[in-house]
């Protein structure tokens, strides 16, 4: 992952399984102080890099995977985006997330 100017990488190697239609997704999440980049495993049908700029997400929420497994996170962003993905720990990610829009929203 390529870094933009100013950006630095808080969270790393993060395992997630993203949804993509009715294929889930897998590979990596890096979370940096601008965005949050979900990298595709080469095995995956669909394999192109997401990106999902902090400042652009308007709502996050806690889902289940299948309807019972509570490890979803589903990120909302301002053009009307949603992002599902599969996470260990989303209270954390989110907590986090939260805290990094925060932070950015003062300066």
């Amino acid at each position: 992952m390529e870094l933009l100017p100013g950006e630095y990488v808080i969270k790393k190697n993060i395992m997630a399984n993203l949804f993509k239609g009715i294929e889930a997704v897998g590979g990596f999440m890096q979370i940096t102080n601008q965005r949050i980049v979900f990298k595709a495993h080469a095995l995956n049908v669909q394999t192109g890099p997401v990106d999902i700029w902090i400042e652009d997400i308007v709502q996050m929420g806690k889902r289940n995977t299948l309807g019972l497994v509570p490890n979803g996170m589903r990120i909302i962003v301002a053009n009307g985006t949603e992002y599902r993905f599969v996470v260990w720990k989303r209270g954390e990610l989110m907590a986090l997330i939260d805290e990094i829009k925060r932070d950015s929203m003062t300066r």
